[in-house]
């Protein structure tokens, strides 16, 4: 858990390696200044990517 924590992470917005946990929940990217929500240890829950991976396929389907 506290490697997890402490390891910064590729940020989405810039694809830089600069996403670091300020506290539980929140990530903060110190490159491009972006907070992002999500997970307590990992930036990104299964849960979340199962979500996105819904909604784009809800959105695709819409404009259809």
């Amino acid at each position: 858990m506290e490697i997890t924590q402490h390891a910064r992470y590729i940020c989405t917005f810039c694809g830089k390696n600069s996403v670091k946990r300020q506290s539980v929940g929140i990530w903060d990217c110190k490159r491009c200044g972006k907070t992002v929500a999500g997970g307590a240890w990992t930036v990104s829950t299964p849960a979340a990517a199962a979500t996105r991976s819904t909604i784009r396929r809800l959105r695709e389907i819409a404009e259809v």
